[in-house]
């Protein structure tokens, strides 16, 4: 498979926007939301359309989306660093290596302190995420379990070296 990686352009919003629908909808046993008066979730991406700190990035292969994952700046368990938002790739790429090349291409683009987490009951992610930073850090990462807070689950913090 070959994968493209790139920060969201604004053609890709419309898209990022129907991925995150598909998103949380894939999470809603575990994540619960209500639908809109529209039928949709909704997710505010004001801020990634601003590159605030935040950024939106999108994977592809060839023409068709294959996932996305969304930054911000750290704020569940410190205070410096990037916060892994939210991450997601169709059902169909699973499995394939395009979720692990995705996530590597993010957190290498962004060195320095990291935090990610998964919600409870979210077990593919938490296996999936010890995997990659066992892989990326050589198992240099620090587990946390969230219990308070407007977020909880189990968190990671770790360090991404900057690329010599």
């Amino acid at each position: 498979m070959l994968l493209t990686i790139h920060q969201a352009r604004p053609e890709d919003f419309p898209a990022l926007e129907q991925l995150l629908e598909l998103y949380q909808y894939d999470l809603s046993d575990i994540w619960l939301q209500d639908l809109d008066a529209e039928g949709k979730y909704g997710f505010d991406l004001a801020r990634h359309k601003r590159d605030s700190g935040s950024r939106a990035y999108i994977a592809r292969e060839g023409s068709q989306y294959v996932g996305f994952a969304l930054t911000a700046p750290a704020i569940v368990t410190r205070k410096d660093g990037t916060w892994m938002e939210q991450f997601f790739v169709l059902k169909r790429y699973r499995r394939s290596g395009a979720g692990r090349t995705l996530a590597k291409h993010v957190l290498f683009d962004n060195p320095g302190p990291w935090e990610l987490g998964q919600m409870p009951g979210n077990t593919a992610a938490y296996f999936f995420w010890r995997s990659v930073l066992t892989e990326v850090t050589g198992g240099n990462f620090t587990e946390l379990q969230v219990t308070e807070g407007w977020w909880k689950g189990v968190a990671q913090q770790f360090h991404i070296a900057n690329a010599a």
